[in-house]
């Protein structure tokens, strides 16, 4: 059966279109694909499924070479290609090991059998004389791969899942459902090293090509880097997936390593920082394998469709390094930078009665990080008012246009600079002012030629932005790096500015989709600028994870949703002086670039975490965040959000009633009542409440209790018929 392909597919090469990020689809197993390989040549790769079959695919077409092999009767687990690309293993369900010859598609050799149950994981010697196997049997059995005979049995205390030789031959490792890794000697079988690896099965386990390293990936969800000759691990773990890893592969310069995992994606991960690579990949169902090509610019991955995804990852590891590098760059360049500058002078505000030396004595006097934070806040929201030495101060931009954009009427904002562009078609700072404003709009091209034209007219800090800006909203996230890159230019002797650049090249890339990246940066920025101004780092950080936590909201992650927005108002959002501080106007530039709303963010992350809690039908933790947020804000806020807080009570207390019933139908009256008494707490004027709860509590003998409830369920019936 040939490969089926979609329109996009069939339009273009997926190696020759090395920028796009949809995959190849190749279909033609008719169920899971469990395992995968590629060829030396990098054209072709072996694929084997539940459907008892493997297949080659040509992967400049994208369809199946000959014809699937047959010869299995049971699931298909594992393949293995011989160094020489002229032979097949296979392995699975049936307890035997098959060979064949890629040429004609025949068998060699009659079945090995040895294993007494599921053939897991096959791997070749590097000079292909020996092929181990390792089984649910709880054996790895090394085989003449010449002649099919067995040459060594190993044994572990519970199932094997991967086996793989290292790349001189001379050791084998393998994992196991037990959680250890174990590396034995090939000539003798002896043990060098066992230990626990992880806390649940060591799925898959591969060498890095100098043999200096093991990578391991497991069901807790985490790769691990291991020195293969004392076990001792290397750096922190890759953590990301959200469920099983089931499958693990290394680049051949062993630069990144990429899982499978039954969340439904493959994530591809440095070697050197264990930081993940660009975004998942994602699939629609749980994924089984992946490989990745000898040049290391394509990956293939299958799962529980039946569906063969080829990917092109070029493109994502250029970027990446492209990144790093300018990482390390401008992080030389500013450690070259701020010795010039004069810290002390511009930290310092000019607060009348207040000397320098009082400021330095109160930070440096306390030995408690979190109380120097708090003072460095108190010290944002003191000198608001006075001057705040930074060329983002000198924007040039209309005032009208300024606070049209601050006001959200961008319309007017967009009238008044395209009269200005007719006027002038050589004025820069108009093109470029329109270009932040089609970039709100989200009209990308438009915002792009406006930034184009402004930079070829004359480069600027602000053109260089828009530009960034506007590149990034187009999916050009290099080139848009290269446009920040020369906003640095000018702000070359003004730490305040560099600081406020990376802060809006990270929220740009945050827009673009590359969320953790950005949020890495900006913690690692407001954690190695201590020295510098704090404020605008943790307000961007502040709202980047209100973010996160409302595009978990709109995606129906209610309680990971509610999880975040906890986190921001219990850490990042915590204390009053940041909330004062975020109606700050120099902060201001965040909302005319990005349309930021830091005025009435601290009751939008409140209200939202809230509705978060309720629709995650946790109404208990919902009304105990509804308390919260009464105490925490005034009667004029109150006064505010009264619309939104009479339409939360009103489904909050309604949900009460249901979840209490249903704790009630399930004999969980302690819980029941504990849930009639929050929407009590919410509403005690709602006197159906007290009659539930007063039924629970007769139910568990509370008789004092039940009685108390029902004269306030009369009490508040009297006060209802009163008021009508």
């Amino acid at each position: 059966m040939s490969a089926e392909l979609s329109d996009v597919e069939r339009d273009a090469n997926p190696i020759v279109k090395e920028r796009s990020t949809q995959p190849l689809i190749m279909l033609g197993h008719a169920s899971s694909v469990l395992a995968a390989a590629f060829f030396k040549d990098g054209r072709r790769v072996v694929t084997s499924s539940s459907d008892k079959t493997l297949r080659i695919w040509d992967l400049q077409t994208g369809v199946l070479v000959g014809t699937p092999f047959k010869g299995h009767k049971g699931w298909v687990r594992s393949v293995a290609i011989s160094p020489d690309d002229r032979r097949v293993a296979s392995g699975g369900e049936d307890k035997t090991i098959l060979f064949w010859n890629v040429e004609n598609q025949q068998m060699i050799l009659n079945p090995l059998v040895k294993h007494s149950r599921d053939v897991n994981s096959l791997c070749f010697s590097p000079d292909g004389k020996k092929l181990a196997s390792g089984s649910s049997d709880c054996t790895v059995v090394v085989w003449d791969a010449e002649t099919g005979t067995v040459l060594t049995t190993l044994h572990h205390d519970s199932l094997v899942l991967t086996v793989v030789f290292s790349p001189d031959g001379l050791k084998l490792a393998s994992g196991s459902k037990d959680n250890t890794i174990r590396v034995w000697r090939t000539n003798d079988a002896e043990v060098l090293l066992e230990f626990n690896a992880h806390r649940d099965r060591v799925r898959s386990v591969v060498w890095s090509h100098d043999g200096q390293q093991l990578v391991s990936a497991s069901y807790d969800q985490t790769v691990k880097f291991w020195n293969s000759s004392n076990a001792d691990q290397i750096g922190q773990p890759c953590a990301g997936h959200t469920a099983w890893i089931y499958s693990l592969a290394i680049s051949l310069d062993d630069s990144f390593v990429t899982t499978a995992s039954c969340d439904d994606t493959v994530r591809l991960w440095s070697t050197k920082t264990h930081q993940q690579i660009g975004q998942a990949l994602e699939h629609t169902t749980w994924i089984g394998c992946v490989a990745i090509s000898p040049n290391g610019e394509l990956l293939v991955s299958g799962g529980g469709d039946g569906k063969v995804r080829l990917w092109s990852i070029k493109n994502i590891l250029e970027e990446y390094n492209a990144e790093n590098r300018l990482k390390e760059e401008l992080v030389e360049t500013e450690q070259q930078r701020l010795p010039i500058i004069d810290v002390d002078a511009l930290l310092t505000p000019s607060i009348p009665g207040i000397a320098r030396s009082d400021i330095q004595q109160r930070n440096e006097s306390s030995d408690n990080c979190d109380i120097t934070n708090h003072h460095s806040l108190e010290t944002h929201a003191a000198s608001s008012t006075h001057s705040f030495p930074s060329t983002f101060n000198k924007l040039p931009m209309n005032t009208t246009v300024r606070n049209a954009c601050i006001a959200g009427d961008l319309r007017t904002a967009e009238e008044i600079l395209t009269q200005d562009i007719n006027t002038d078609g050589d004025n820069c700072d108009s093109h470029a002012s329109r270009s932040v404003i089609m970039a709100r709009n989200l009209d990308w091209d438009q915002a792009l030629r406006d930034a184009i034209n402004s930079v070829a007219i004359q480069p600027s800090l602000v053109g260089c932005i828009a530009k960034g800006i506007a590149l990034c909203g187009n999916g050009q996230l290099w080139n848009a790096m290269e446009a920040f890159d020369l906003a640095f230019t000018f702000a070359t002797h003004d730490a305040m500015s560099i600081n406020l650049l990376l802060l809006i090249k990270a929220i740009a890339l945050f827009n673009a989709g590359h969320r953790d990246e950005a949020i890495r940066r900006v913690q690692d920025l407001v954690t190695t600028c201590q020295h510098l101004d704090t404020l605008p780092g943790s307000v961007v950080n502040s709202y980047l994870h209100v973010e996160l936590a409302t595009i978990a909201f709109e995606n129906g992650q209610y309680i990971e949703a509610a999880e975040q927005f906890t986190e921001v108002v219990m850490t990042t959002m915590c204390g009053l002086s940041l909330r004062a501080a975020l109606c700050e106007p120099r902060l201001k530039i965040f909302t005319v670039l990005f349309g930021w709303d830091l005025d009435s963010l601290w009751q939008a992350v409140h209200q939202r975490r809230c509705n978060a809690f309720l629709r995650a039908d946790k109404v208990i933790e919902a009304v105990e965040a509804y308390e919260y947020m009464m105490r925490m804000i005034d009667e004029a806020e109150k006064t505010n959000c009264l619309g939104w807080s009479t339409s939360f009570k009103q489904d909050c207390i309604a949900r009460c009633v249901a979840k209490g019933e249903e704790a009630v139908v399930t004999n969980e009256q302690a819980r029941a009542i504990k849930i009639y008494s929050a929407g009590i707490r919410l509403d005690p004027s709602y006197s159906p409440l007290f009659v539930h709860r007063s039924k629970q509590n007769l139910r568990r003998n509370l008789y004092e209790e039940a009685l108390s409830d029902a004269e306030q369920r009369f009490t508040g019936y009297v006060a209802m018929m009163k008021q009508s």
